[in-house]
Formats: structure tokens, sequence, C-alpha cells
């Protein structure tokens, strides 16, 4: 049957569960936001004039009828910049005056020219042919319109499978690698159904098949992109490629919370902030290292710190949308189980050395288009999330001078050398312990952070050596920063990792002496007349590091 205006409304929404859909998260999915019911724009309920910022049921009825138009619009009853968008266009191409604003004028032309369309038919039911091919007049051609137009078609909803329709078939058989005939059998019938749920395919937004300057009412896979990076940094928004108002309101969010300026517009600052740092939801755990030693060698189900929000935003980079908030619930388990299938593991949904080197590409960091979490961007945040870790372990780790010099970063026995010996029921205590001492925990800090042996095996003269590192006041020092104490730069006997500063008092991670733990304490502990401070070091590293 075709179907009234009066029912138009409702038919177009039923093509748009993307827009009202829910967000994978990592333990739960959250509800779809409500929209609410759409009211006829000639009813007294509407405004004489529509104009952004306006929300409520006449805008819904707005975007259901731009939509029979082309324009795939998210249907959220938001008059954001993506409907003001399509309205100029829309105004544009029915010659009346373009402002974006929908009068009587505009309205009229939307309702005439929106005429009725057969009822929208689920391709897959058995009121659709196996293979629709040109010609076709009927409720499932306009599914098809509607499913195509997600994926950025722009054709105009009538139900008639016309040669628009074919050229917008083939052009996304082309796009998914289907073969191309303009006809929509059962793979095709598959792959729009499964890219409706996902939007577009991923683009990376600094390729350049994304534009310089990513705005409201694109619809594409760098909006996919976007979307994705959204809801890893914690956003609740549906990953469907289209940026709409709930896109808008997550970018300005993010821009706010970056130092960013707010316009809702994905330009070059907003895309590097988006890569940058191992995005997390609010009071997700820190980020550390999965081949650390404060994670498990085999990450399971019910797991919750900072090993998963590493995890959460690596599968992130691989497809996945997971909200990073450090909780192995079950939409991680099976993220690891589509990334273990894709890559010919062993499927079990847990992260053990097998997973674990192919996340990091058997030791050469390896990125995907999307790139890795965290690329390009400061240690420090790395070194900060490191230290805090090992602070937190059980039992701690102690001091044990020489410590941690081995080929490799990592605690080792210590050496038995005065002043620093000590003695423990007559035995040396460096010599039986396994520990760190200050600059083998810096190294060992570093290397977690970076995924290389940063800082070598060598000892504090050869660390503020580096030529990496550069002298910084206190005022310019960040957190994961170095301090090194001793006589000068040449004779420096002691190196502490910067915690911040509490209430006016610098504080650093340390590990300072025989019989102590490493531990956070205030950096004048160790400015003394023997351990004299001789100032912040900041090393220009990036993670994750490619070998």
């Amino acid at each position: 049957m075709k179907l009234s205006r009066s029912r138009l409304r409702a038919a177009r929404r039923a093509l748009l569960p993307v827009a009202l859909g829910a967000v994978l998260v990592s333990g739960l999915a959250s509800p779809a936001m409500a929209t609410p019911a759409p009211i006829d724009l000639n009813s007294a309920s509407c405004p004489t004039k529509l104009v952004t910022g306006e929300n409520d049921g006449c805008v819904v009825e707005l975007q259901t009828l731009l939509n029979t138009h082309g324009f795939g619009l998210g249907v959220d009853g938001s008059f954001g910049v993506g409907t003001v968008a399509a309205v100029r266009t829309f105004q544009s191409e029915t010659g009346i005056g373009v402002d974006g604003q929908v009068d009587p004028q505009t309205k009229a032309a939307l309702y005439v020219s929106s005429g009725s369309v057969p009822d929208p038919i689920t391709l897959t039911s058995a009121q659709c042919p196996a293979n629709m091919v040109t010609g076709e007049d009927d409720g499932c051609v306009t599914e098809l319109q509607g499913l195509l137009d997600r994926q950025g078609a722009h054709l105009s909803i009538d139900g008639g499978f016309g040669a628009d329709t074919v050229a917008a078939v083939k052009a996304f058989q082309t796009a998914q690698g289907i073969g191309v005939d303009g006809q929509v059998g059962p793979q095709t019938k598959a792959t729009l159904y499964g890219l409706s749920t996902q939007g577009p395919p991923a683009i990376n937004l600094q390729s350049s098949q994304c534009p310089a300057n990513i705005a409201g009412g694109e619809l594409d896979g760098c909006v996919t992109t976007l979307q994705s990076l959204l809801v890893a940094h914690g956003a609740s928004i549906s990953v469907d490629g289209d940026f709409g108002a709930n896109t808008l309101a997550a970018v300005k969010a993010f821009q706010t919370a970056n130092g960013l300026h707010p316009d809702g517009q994905v330009g070059v600052q907003t895309k590097a902030a988006l890569y940058g740092g191992v995005s997390t939801a609010p009071g997700a755990p820190a980020p550390l290292n999965l081949r650390s030693s404060s994670c498990p060698a085999n990450m399971a189900a019910n797991e919750h710190d900072g090993c998963v929000t590493t995890l959460q935003s690596f599968l992130n980079s691989w497809g996945a949308h997971l909200a990073v908030d450090g909780d192995f619930g079950v939409h991680t388990v099976a993220a690891v189980e589509s990334y273990q299938a894709a890559r010919g593991i062993g499927v079990d949904g847990q992260v053990g050395a097998q997973t674990k080197a192919a996340l990091y590409n058997d030791g050469a960091y390896y990125c995907p288009p999307t790139g890795c979490p965290g690329q390009g961007q400061p240690i420090q945040p790395y070194v900060v999330a490191a230290a805090k870790a090992m602070i937190a372990t059980s039992p701690p780790m102690p001091y044990s001078y020489a410590g941690g010099h081995a080929t490799t970063p990592g605690p080792g026995i210590g050496q038995c050398i005065a002043p620093d010996a000590g003695y423990d029921n007559g035995v040396c205590y460096g010599s039986h312990t396994v520990g760190l001492d200050c600059s083998g925990f810096a190294r060992l800090m570093y290397a977690e952070a970076a995924n290389r042996d940063v800082l070598g095996s060598g000892s504090t003269d050869n660390e503020i050596a580096n030529p990496l590192a550069t002298l910084v006041p206190l005022s310019k020092a960040v957190p994961g920063d170095l301090i090194f104490f001793g006589l000068s730069t040449g004779n420096t006997d002691h190196v502490g990792i910067y915690a911040g500063t509490v209430s006016g008092v610098p504080m650093m991670y340390n590990a300072f002496d025989t019989g102590t733990n490493v531990r956070e304490e205030p950096v004048s502990d160790a400015d003394n007349s023997s351990h004299p401070l001789l100032g912040y070091y900041h090393y220009s590293v990036t993670v994750p590091v490619a070998d």
C-alpha cells in the first residue's frame, strides 16, 4: 500500500535504526535516547518559522521530510548544524530563498514534493524478491533507498528502483567489494544491514580522503571514525557515520575537555587530540602497557584495571566501538574474540601472550589505519600511569642497589656496594634482593610507557646526558619528567619521576634507598646536602614508538 503523509513519519523513522539505537560499551548497552513524537509542521503546535536550536516533534517531522529527499539525517528532533545544512540545500534545490530557516514556503515545498511512498519492507523478508532489480516499485525499494541513503547515497525515497537507485547500488557494491551488477541479492542485502548498524567503512581522519575540516551534515567513513574515537573518549553516541546533533554535541564536549575552541568542527587540532593519548571514559583506570609487569600474563573477563583500558583502546583502533572504561565486560570479550578470529588466533576471548603479540605485532609497534592509541603523543602520562601501578603492586617493589640494569629493563638482583649495601641477618641486602634502584626504576617506567628501552641500562649520568633530555624549570615540568640530584650533570647520584605538585609541594615517584620500597614522596625528601637538586628534565619521546 501507499503511505499517506500522516503515516510517512513513522515509516521514515523505521529507516533510521542507527540514530535511535543503543551504543555498545564494554560492559552494558546504553539505552537509546528518547525522540519526540513527530508533529505536523503546519499545525498550531509548531512555530511559524522553525530555526536552529529548536528541539521538539516539529523538528522530528522536518528531519523525516528531509530524509524523503535523500538527506540521511539522524532523526533526533534537534535542529542542529546538520539539519540546517540540509534545509539550506533543499531550499537551494527548490528555488526558495536560502536562509536555513523553515518558513511557510519551505514547509509547503517539503510537503508538496514529498508525496507518498510505499510502506518500507525489510529486504530479507519473504515479501521481497531474493534478487531485486531495476523497475521494481514497492516497499522493498523504499527500504533499500533508505539504507543506501544511510551510506551517503542521497536518493529521493520514492519506492521506485530507477536509474538513480541502480547507480547508488553499483556505487555501494563497488565500495564494499561486492560483485557490481546493480542488483540487490542476498550478499548486498546482508552488507547493507551490516553497515546500517556501524556506519560507512571507517577512514583515517588524518588521511587525504577526509576533509581538512569535518563539520555537521557530513555522512561518510570519516564521520564513522570520528564517532568511534569520540565513543572511545567516553561519548555516548551512535557510530553511524552521520554528523548529526548528538555528534556535534560530543565534539564540542570533547573540545572543551581538551582545551580547544568548542566550535563543533573537526580540524587539525581536534583530530590530533582525538588520536592523542589512550582515550578513556571518565573514571577509567590509567592505561598500562599490556606487556608490563603490572598486567596479568593472561587477561580475562571481569578484569578491571589500566591493562583493560589499553586493550580497549587497541581494539577500537582496529574497528571495535567500545567505551574505554577499563572493564573487561561482555562486549570487550566479544571484541577480543572478533579480533582473534580475524587474525587466526585461537578464539577464547582471553588476552594471553599470542594475542598481545598480535596487538603489538610481535614487538614492532604497528599502527592500523585509524592510528594506534596514543600515537605521536608525549610519553609522560604513560610513565606516570606505569609508576602509579608499580607503587600499588603487592607485594611492594623494594629498592635494590644496581637492580634494573640487566640487558632488558626490569627488576633484578642488586649488588653489595657501600654505602648502599645494607645487611639483613648478616647477608648483604642488595645481593639477595630482587628490586630496582633509582635509575633502574626510571628506566623500567619509560620502557613500559614507550614499548622500548628509552633510557638504556646505564647510570643516572647516562640518563641525564641522553640527547632526548632537556632541562626545564619546575613551572614547565610535567608529571612523568625526570628529576636529577647530585653535584653536577657529570656527577649525579639520584633520579626520580616527577609526580606533579600537591598543595604547592612538588612530589616524585621514587626508589630511594636500601630498606625502602618504591613510593611517592615530596621532592624535598631527596634534596639535601648529599643529594642536591640538579633540576627537572623533559624527555622528547612519543608513544607508541614504531620500531
